[in-house]
């Protein structure tokens, strides 16, 4: 079954922040991680099931080559990405800007 994905405006606005600071650690390094983005929604269309849950029904998609998580739900044919944060902040967080 193919996926549609739409992404909340919070997280564009969370990757837009870490692609920023990326960058200003390394010239460049913001392009990896927007492509390490694009390339981890892909994946969660490709394979939404395979994550595991924070708490049902948010699931969670952690990757080792840049430390975020992102968070998205399924309702039907839709996966709705609902967040992204570093791996350091803890999970009260994410679960206060999900609400």
């Amino acid at each position: 079954m193919a996926y549609k994905v739409v992404i909340k405006s919070l997280v564009f606005a969370d990757a837009e922040d870490a692609f920023t600071w990326y960058n200003k650690q390394i010239e460049g390094l913001g392009n990896r991680f927007y492509h390490h983005f694009l390339n981890t929604l892909d994946d969660i269309q490709a394979k939404s099931f395979a994550f595991s849950y924070l708490k049902e029904p948010i699931r969670r998609c952690r990757r080792r080559s840049f430390p975020y998580k992102i968070y998205f739900t399924i309702e039907g044919s839709t996966i709705f990405i609902l967040g992204l944060a570093h791996s350091k902040r803890s999970n009260a967080y994410i679960k206060r800007r999900l609400r």
